[in-house]
């Protein structure tokens, strides 16, 4: 009798032990969904300038996870082998092969995660563009101070990617259209934060630059959404995107400058060729209005100067705004 009590509280004691070690992490609570999404998007971004990702990861489950670690390589040119090289993060440090890691502890139960992380395209204003070339891929782990288990490991069902934006003088009329980058400080004097193809002719009638002025940042945002859309065959009209912080272009709210006191200064390359016989340009339009003494008085809106250049045959118009949008004249 007391062999058969003994061995029924084993018995009892085995199976106190193994329901303690599925309710302390048991496959079914490890259900986290990743995320990530390319800024500016949908992802494009020009040769030499940036492209940022915000990423997160949401536990799903019914248990707190005890260690996420958030892991990315550089994103790859797949069509020429190139990596992007880091520029910053909102967590974490880079190793010698250039990846990211970021630890971040516990996460709760229906909590999320999130971070950017910024990247630099490779130079090379006389290559050629492409289109959904740029992938990048994240993984995110749960530790439990064991090895990983396959339910503890979460990457993307595939890699992300996004265009990159060749503007050489070459470079198909399509490409020279545009520019986009994640610009993460303000526009040094005299130069510009996003630029197109500057190579004013016929078939490039237009040539847009960008200067930001002085902006804030946050921990997790750590840059502005930039992106400038030509349009073909047309000699009279470019939009620009500056998204507001923590949102994307085209599609998130525009940045106002005004609040701090800054303005964008844009500068518009027209050629002349390209415009109707014996068109001249005097007045310029903003968000669909004429940009006047009065618009500039009351809301920094103005035209700073109109110049044609017979010599060269390009008209240059340069203006200002506390917000972006679409531009005619």
């Amino acid at each position: 009798m007391k062999r058969t009590r003994w061995r029924l509280m084993v018995a009892c004691l085995a199976l106190v032990t193994a329901a303690i070690a599925v309710a302390g992490g048991g496959a079914g609570n490890r259900v986290g969904t990743p995320t990530l999404e390319p800024v500016p998007g949908p992802g494009a971004v020009s040769y030499g300038e940036n492209i940022a990702y915000t990423a997160t990861f949401s536990n799903d489950g019914n248990s707190t996870f005890t260690h996420v670690t958030f892991k990315m390589a550089p994103p790859a040119v797949t069509t020429t082998g190139e990596t992007l090289s880091f520029v910053a993060a909102s967590c974490g440090s880079v190793d010698s092969s250039g990846a990211l890691t970021c630890d971040f502890g516990q996460l709760a139960s229906k909590g999320v995660e999130r971070l950017t992380v910024v990247w630099k395209a490779p130079d090379g204003a006389s290559k050629a563009g492409c289109t959904a070339c740029i992938a990048a891929n994240t993984t995110w782990l749960i530790n439990e101070n064991k090895a990983t288990n396959d339910n503890e490991s979460f990457t993307l069902p595939e890699p992300v990617t996004a265009d990159l934006i060749g503007t050489s003088a070459t470079e198909p009329v399509n490409a020279q259209l545009r520019a986009g980058g994640y610009e993460v400080a303000s526009c040094a004097p005299g130069g510009s934060s996003l630029s197109t193809n500057q190579a004013v002719t016929k078939s490039n009638p237009v040539a847009t630059s960008v200067c930001l002025p002085d902006f804030s940042t946050t921990a997790t945002d750590l840059g502005l959404a930039t992106t400038i859309t030509e349009t073909a065959g047309n000699a009279r009209v470019s939009e620009v995107c500056v998204a507001a912080l923590g949102q994307n272009c085209p599609a998130g709210t525009r940045a106002d400058f005004g609040t701090s006191g800054g303005v964008i200064r844009f500068t518009f390359r027209v050629s002349a060729d390209a415009l109707p016989k014996n068109y001249k340009i005097t007045k310029v339009f903003h968000d669909g209005h004429e940009v006047t003494s009065t618009t500039c008085s009351q809301d920094n809106e103005c035209v700073v100067s109109i110049k044609p250049d017979k010599k060269t045959g390009i008209w240059t118009i340069v203006t200002t705004a506390e917000t972006n949008g679409p531009w005619n004249w």
